[in-house]
């Protein structure tokens, strides 16, 4: 089956059944909004009900809500109230930060219906962009945005800006001649396309497809169905499932016990229930959210707009970014590079003022950048042309005719290199000459641009009535390319230095650019250039090999975008940075979405994140952003899983030994629920160690808590059971129960106050860390020792149920307990340093 671009103007317009002339009528047009519906795309959005319902299906917050049930039917109106507070807090924060979020992304959208020129009844009449229909004639105008995709009838010089699609910044010329063959989009000449623009010219097209039909819905298409886990919260998720099954086991154990040691069904169930909502760390939920918040609210103020909370923790483990280089490593703005002059010319300053067309005569990229060149020299043309001669695409020339005070005519031109030197008087030597000046220039993947002159015999009003035999003197090239950001090769070389692989992909031919990675630093030799445009011929085994070598990918389609990414992510952890509609489908198909701000409402709607100032910069800042992040998550999973492990231990021990319910389940929800609540957060926000930004990405495979941590949280959680039930043991010699249970509860709350000090440094000695500024914890901790005296001495004593002690036994097991754990996770810190220097050694 034949495709538009393969019929002629008469085919498509009969296949339509419309009148050029004509257009559509007006009943007719009824007609095919019935069939074809809107002009607009149709994306899928998540529905209000599953926004409502998102906090609570996570499990830490199920057991809590399990646990506010039971308390509800026992009717223990304190340990009610502690953990609703809980649920309210972690659904409250969701909500808010889900709320702003959505907010800026309205304002970052930009209005996508417009008004467009369209010929219907035989009139030329203005509609809205979402009510045209396939088989409407719609006019093309400079500088307008295509409302959908079109077969071009008639065209006067159309170039178009199509890189919202291929990613190619260079114009593209329109015509209406069909083509044979099967052609991809960048090649589809007679073609036009929906959200690409008119830079110049005029012309019609007949409407062929709109709203999801179009290349943009296609490729929006494209991003459905792809919403993958994050590479953390899959890492987080199976460290629950092991939380799950040691916490259900670790329950039926406690319950049994007590049935055994004589308990009631009910007074089993509370104090199991207690034992459970101590093991889970609970708290870990608001921590997370409040810190990646916190972190999103830095990112915002670097004009970095985080959309999913979840993609600043992901981005901290990311390995790979491969980048749009359109608008992303460049500024999608061509600037003049390097200019050749024959040796006879002077003043070539004035010689391109000449040839430049008006600006209220040009909306052409290549124009635009020789004027911005020009006035950065402050060189304006000495006078006006008589007539201007806009991009003819036959002879592939444009230029301006200029008239002496003599009456002697001289037209200044540029265009096309095989055009201009095959039609200019060029002697042997000189063409040789030429031919190398032109080759230096497109070896680096420059867009050249030749110049000359010629002396008409008479005015003329198209540079296609030039006379084929006249011929032109050759002046010399212009080497244009898309502008490299400022910031962009340093960002890649910071990136690189904590280990993360950078990939520029791109619509540009391959020697354009291996030209622009190798001034990035990306590229050394041309064999890192993979050349996508026969990349249907290449089995995955094959590609996955060389994709695996290269850095830079060239004649990249939407669909490669997206296979390419496929590969990457099965060893890589993947950031895609984009700004066209042609990277839809990769950004929603990556690890983490990176759109740039200026970009579509699609675009902005695929990404994780929006760089509101397309600076790439930010990028990098992120992952380091992330990996502060990540850190401090399992900073505060180590202080919740070591505690609790502790709590949970201390408890089984003590029904093991006989000892009875060691503390009351109040006294339980009052440590997991107050102190650990109060101390957590500051810990996520610890400022970073040195050897966390120095360190290389970790692999995609690694697990959330590394071998080492894990070691600390048994270390901390047999050092908590055993100190507990020793001041436990140890009171019940000299003082009553009830007495040697409020001095367990005293242990045990110290604890976690030395805990909270000994995760200040993951790593780094607690004792270092303590230059380290973290004004949170100070008043955090302060709080909670002011809670807790007023749970031991004040007016909180009958709610958690503690009596009085001598105050010497008090500042005896304060001493013990804060001392301890501190001296043995230290030694823990001391010998891990130790381990790794003398591995590091024998390498």
């Amino acid at each position: 089956m034949s495709e538009f671009y393969n019929e002629s103007v008469k085919d498509v317009l009969e296949k339509f059944h419309v009148n050029p002339d004509k257009g559509l009528s007006a009943e007719e047009v009824k007609k095919r909004q019935k069939k074809y519906g809107k002009n607009i795309l149709n994306i899928k959005k998540v529905p209000l009900w599953r926004k409502l319902i998102e906090p609570f299906c996570d499990l830490f917050m199920v057991i809590l809500i399990i646990a506010l049930i039971l308390a509800i039917i026992q009717g223990s109106t304190s340990e009610i109230i502690i953990i609703a507070i809980d649920i309210i807090c972690d659904a409250g924060i969701f909500y808010f930060q889900q709320f702003s979020t959505e907010r800026v992304l309205r304002n970052l959208k930009k209005k996508t219906v417009h008004p467009v020129k369209v010929l219907r009844g035989g009139k030329e009449v203005e509609v809205d962009s979402s009510d045209l229909v396939p088989g409407d004639i719609v006019f093309l105008v400079e500088g307008e945005k295509i409302p959908a995709d079109g077969r071009v009838i008639l065209e006067t010089g159309v170039l178009t800006n199509e890189s919202m699609l291929t990613g190619e910044s260079d114009s593209v010329i329109k015509d209406a001649r069909a083509i044979a063959g099967q052609k991809k989009v960048f090649e589809q000449k007679n073609m036009v396309f929906s959200g690409s623009f008119v830079i110049t010219g005029t012309g019609k097209m007949v409407v062929v497809k709109t709203g999801n039909d179009t290349e943009y819905g296609h490729i929006a298409s494209l991003a459905s169905g792809t919403e993958d886990i994050s590479p953390i919260q899959e890492k987080i998720n199976k460290l629950v499932v092991k939380i799950a099954i040691a916490v259900l086991v670790s329950a039926v154990i406690v319950f049994i016990i007590q049935l055994i040691n004589g308990f009631s069904f009910f007074q089993s169930a509370e104090f199991t229930l207690a034992i459970v909502v101590s093991a889970v760390p609970e708290d870990l939920p608001i921590a997370t959210a409040v810190i990646l918040a916190i972190g999103a609210s830095k990112m915002a103020k670097k004009k970095a707009l985080v959309k999913e909370l979840r993609a600043i923790e992901s981005i901290g483990v990311v390995t790979t970014v491969a980048s749009d280089k359109t608008g992303t490593l460049t500024e999608n703005r061509l600037s003049l590079q390097k200019m050749w002059f024959k040796k006879s010319t002077t003043h070539p300053e004035d010689f391109i003022a000449k040839t430049a067309l008006p600006i209220s005569e040009s909306g052409d990229p290549m124009d635009n950048c020789l004027w911005k060149f020009l006035s950065s020299k402050k060189i304006e043309a000495d006078c006006e042309p008589a007539h201007s001669y806009a991009f003819d695409q036959d002879i592939r020339m444009s230029g301006n005719l200029f008239e002496d005070k003599n009456g002697k005519l001289k037209i200044y031109l540029k265009g096309a290199p095989e055009t201009i030197i095959r039609r200019s008087k060029l002697s042997q030597k000189e063409l040789e000459e030429v031919e190398m000046r032109l080759s230096q220039f497109t070896d680096f993947g420059y867009k050249v641009l030749a110049l000359a002159t010629i002396t008409p015999k008479h005015a003329i009003n198209e540079l296609s009535r030039l006379e084929k035999d006249e011929k032109l003197e050759f002046v010399g090239f212009l080497a244009v390319s898309d502008t490299i950001r400022k910031e962009a090769k340093n960002s890649i070389l910071e990136a690189e230095n904590i280990g993360v692989k950078i990939k520029m992909v791109t619509g540009d031919h391959a020697g354009t650019a291996f030209a622009i990675g190798k001034q990035l630093g990306l590229a050394k030799k041309p064999d890192e250039v993979l050349d996508c445009s026969k990349l249907g011929q290449i089995d995955d085994e094959t590609l996955a090999e060389k994709v695996k070598q290269s850095t830079v990918f060239a004649r990249v389609t939407p669909e490669d975008k997206f296979r390419i990414l496929e590969i990457i992510k099965k060893s890589e952890v993947v950031a895609m940075t984009g700004d066209g509609v042609n990277d839809v489908p990769a950004l929603t198909n990556a690890h983490i979405g990176i759109a740039m701000g200026d970009g579509p409402s699609i675009v902005g709607d695929a990404g994780d994140i929006v760089l509101v100032d397309n600076n790439f910069k930010n990028i990098v800042d992120a992952i380091k952003e992330g990996r502060i992040i990540l850190t401090n998550i399992r900073r505060m999973l180590v202080y919740l899983l070591a505690t609790n492990a502790g709590e949970v231990l201390t408890m089984i021990f003590a029904l093991i030994f006989g000892q009875g319910q060691l503390l009351l389940p109040i006294q339980i929800l009052w440590v997991n629920l107050v102190t650990d609540s109060l101390m957590v957060l500051p810990i996520g926000l610890e400022p970073a160690e040195r050897r966390v930004l120095a360190e290389k990405p970790e692999r995609k495979d690694a697990p959330i808590l590394q071998r080492v941590l894990v070691e600390r949280i048994v270390i901390i959680a047999i050092s908590m059971a055993t100190i507990t039930l020793s001041v436990y043991y140890l009171a019940s010699l000299f003082f009553t129960h009830e007495q040697s249970n409020t001095l367990a509860f005293i242990s045990l709350v110290v604890m976690q106050w030395s805990n909270a000090f000994t995760t200040r440094g993951i790593f780094e000695s607690c004792l270092k860390r303590l230059k380290v500024k973290n004004i949170l914890f100070v008043l955090a901790l302060v709080l909670a020792i002011f809670l807790q005296v007023l749970a031991t001495f004040g007016p909180l004593r009958d709610f958690v149920s503690v009596v009085s002690v001598p105050i010497v036994a008090i500042i005896f097991t304060v001493v013990v307990a804060f001392l301890f754990p501190i001296y043995t996770v230290e030694l823990h810190k001391i010998l891990y340093q130790r381990k790794k220097r003398k591995k590091q050694s024998a390498k």
